[in-house]
């Protein structure tokens, strides 16, 4: 037989030799992948809940996460769990789309004007873009801008003090405001507000604007730090309510389709840019379900770990290697609390609770 491309391809790229043949946890997901993540980085995450599991298991990889938006010393462990504190880098609640990061980023670096989507209910006024950071509402309008104003500062400083921003994209469906074009991280009147059928409108992001918004994105970032790197990579929990016409299945296989399309072209374009495929691990048919929970949504404790152990393969550097990006005279990062033991780690990753869960009111 004459010599042809295929030929000269590694054993990954054949499916019998490299997934058929081998037990799920021994498939190579990641190839060349550039292994730069030291303890000496700041590493920042956002996104859906995904990326909040990520911020807690980082400790347990040597690795050690960005928090630019600190509680105050006299708040105790419940009550910066209940206010977002060290959920995500900032303050920012669940990402769940690339649009609501693009205008967080606009937001933060002033782009557009201040967004003020704030609405009072029995005498207390919530945060539309960020429902759950005061538990039970903020005392008054003023008390809720001053505290969104101390929010985007931290977002600035996380921008420009962040070594590497690690971005799960979570949905293509959205809430947007018929008003002002702002989207929602959840529908109004699921987890606080009122919901206004003339005001409130879904919306369901397609392609091409979704890999405009992460371009600007990414842009936003660049401008502000140039240095910063960016690790992209889909959530493998599918969708808990649609609010379009097709059976949830067929919604979440859209969204999570368009999404991985988007993250494939981001990182193609961009040398800094690189995916990791969590989606693939979790919920390719070749793992045949073993990583889902009886749901067959939620990731198993199985399943985190390997997603884990894969993103410790791709991207953290070998003992006694430092990364070339990073001067060894960095500021050290604002330290999280000490890492839980796996056990307790794991429990509580599995019992991170979602903003897009109130979309289905049925749910025990």
């Amino acid at each position: 037989m004459s010599a042809h491309p295929y030929k000269q391809q590694p054993e990954r790229a054949f499916w019998n030799r490299a997934v058929a043949r081998k037990s799920w946890y021994n498939v190579e997901f990641t190839a060349d992948t550039p292994r730069f993540l030291t303890a000496a980085n700041r590493i920042a995450t956002a996104g859906s809940c995904f990326a909040s599991n990520l911020m807690r298991w980082l400790p347990s990889l040597g690795l050690t996460p960005f928090f630019a938006e600190q509680a105050p010393d006299y708040f105790t462990p419940e009550e910066k769990q209940a206010h977002g504190y060290h959920e995500f880098s900032a303050r920012y609640g669940n990402l769940y789309t690339v649009r609501q990061l693009r205008q967080l980023f606009e937001e933060a670096l002033e782009r557009r004007p201040a967004i003020h989507a704030f609405e009072e209910v029995d005498g207390k006024v919530f945060d539309l873009l960020r429902p759950h950071v005061r538990p039970g509402g903020f005392d008054s309008a003023a008390e809720a801008r001053l505290d969104r104003a101390f929010h985007l500062a931290a977002v600035r400083r996380m921008l420009a003090e962040s070594d590497t921003f690690v971005f799960t994209l979570g949905l293509t469906e959205a809430w947007v405001d018929a008003r002002d074009h702002i989207v929602y991280p959840v529908c109004p009147g699921t987890v606080a507000g009122t919901f206004d059928p003339a005001t409130h409108l879904p919306v369901n992001f397609e392609y091409p604007e979704i890999l405009a918004d992460l371009e600007a994105a990414i842009a936003l970032a660049a401008d502000i730090n140039p240095a910063m790197r960016w690790i992209i990579t889909v959530s493998p929990v599918h969708l808990v309510a649609t609010h379009g016409e097709d059976s949830v299945i067929v919604a979440s296989t859209y969204s999570k389709s368009v999404l991985r399309a988007v993250c494939g072209a981001a990182a193609k374009r961009h040398g800094h840019v690189y995916y990791f495929p969590s989606y693939e691990i979790i919920s390719s048919a070749a793992s045949f379900g073993q990583y889902l929970e009886s749901n067959l949504r939620d990731a198993s404790e199985r399943g985190v770990s390997h997603v884990m152990e894969e993103f410790r393969r791709a991207f953290v550097a070998q003992d006694g290697a430092t990364d070339p990006g990073v001067p060894e005279t960095a500021a050290a990062p604002a330290q999280a609390p000490a890492a839980p033991g796996f056990l307790e780690q794991v429990a509580r990753t599995l019992a991170a609770e979602c903003d897009e869960l109130k979309n289905d009111p049925g749910r025990a």
